[in-house]
């Protein structure tokens, strides 16, 4: 029986760190808004260590293909991604983007309203990208031309959702004091 490269352990050990880590911000946060942003910051992080720790050894080689997907998708992720949640905030108003900027509504959906299936393609992108890494480096071993094509696949990935990231992050929460004592 083959052994599994040292990689896989590694990822899944980042794995077991992330999906901790987000247990314990749904018990930690409670603003659903600045909660569901650390996640998606964490998750983005993630995909980042699983990349790196699963093609270090092509790192170099990578290079011609990972820079110009990932500027592709800084300018797919602001073309689309964020003017779309601009759109959606500037429709809904603050409070209520706040309260439902990561929830896919059915009405959405029916009236058209192009920003629903954004947040579902990060998710389901980084998805593909995790199975991606897995079958290039179990099944295939990391087979240069597939370890190359998921590299790009993943820069893409992450360059679209770094302007989204952004954007979350540029919007200003409101602090609440939890204390029952007033001073």
């Amino acid at each position: 029986m083959e052994q599994l490269p040292a990689s896989i352990t590694i990822t899944v050990l980042l794995l077991t760190i992330f999906l901790g880590f987000i247990t314990a911000l749904k018990y930690a946060v409670a603003d659903n808004f600045v909660r569901t942003r650390l996640i998606m910051t964490s998750f983005f992080f993630f995909i980042v260590a699983t990349l790196t720790v699963a093609y270090s050894e092509f790192f170099f080689d990578t290079l011609p293909f990972t820079i110009p997907a990932g500027v592709a998708g800084v300018v797919v992720g602001y073309l689309i991604g964020v003017r779309a949640a601009q759109a959606k905030l500037a429709m809904e108003g603050a409070a209520h983007y706040m309260r439902h900027f990561a929830h896919i509504h059915l009405r959405d959906i029916t009236q058209g309203n192009w920003w629903a299936v954004i947040n579902f393609y990060s998710v389901v992108g980084a998805l593909a990208l995790i199975n991606f890494v897995g079958l290039t480096t179990v099944i295939f071993h990391n087979l240069k031309p597939m370890s190359l094509a998921t590299s790009a696949f993943g820069a893409f990935l992450l360059g679209s959702i770094v302007p989204y990231l952004a954007h979350l992050w540029s919007i200003k929460t409101r602090h609440t004091n939890k204390s029952s004592t007033s001073e």
